[in-house]
Parts: structure tokens; C-alpha cells; sequence
């Protein structure tokens, strides 16, 4: 099995994290994360920050944001 070092997980977390990488290179990842603090953290710091994104994507618009998005769509319209 590949051995992978700190800065090939690092450059591959974010493709872990999604599932996007070959099976053998998910495993070899995930044993490494297992035994090296330093990985465990940042994953976890990923984590959270996909996390972050996916609720900022969930949450409706500022009601402002949406009135002004409307706004600009009726005058779009009424150009045309």
C-alpha cells in the first residue's frame, strides 16, 4: 500500500472529504489522518468549514438582497 506524507493529505483533503478519491487513496489517507494529529486536525478544521459554506448556501437571501433582486428583474422585464 502508497504511503502518503502531512502535505499529500493536505492537498487532498478537500477531495476526501467529498469521496472523489480512488478507494486505495481513501484508505491510505484515512490511515494516515488516523495516526497523525497534525492531519486529524486540519481535517477537522475542513470539516467545519464545509459545513460553513453548505449552511451559507442554505439560507435564504436577505430579504433586502431579495427585494432588490426582484426589483431589478420587473425593470428588466418592463425594458423588454
Amino acid at each position: 500500500m502508497k504511503q502518503v506524507d502531512c502535505e499529500d493529505v493536505k492537498r487532498n483533503v478537500h477531495e476526501f472529504l467529498h469521496s472523489e478519491l480512488h478507494e486505495d487513496q481513501l484508505e491510505v489517507i484515512t490511515a494516515h489522518i488516523a495516526n497523525c494529529d497534525s492531519c486529524e486536525e486540519h481535517y477537522d478544521i475542513e470539516i467545519v468549514f464545509n459545513q460553513v459554506i453548505q449552511r451559507s448556501c442554505d439560507e435564504a437571501p436577505a430579504e433586502e438582497l431579495a427585494e432588490r433582486v426582484m426589483k431589478r428583474l420587473r425593470e428588466i422585464q418592463d425594458h423588454d
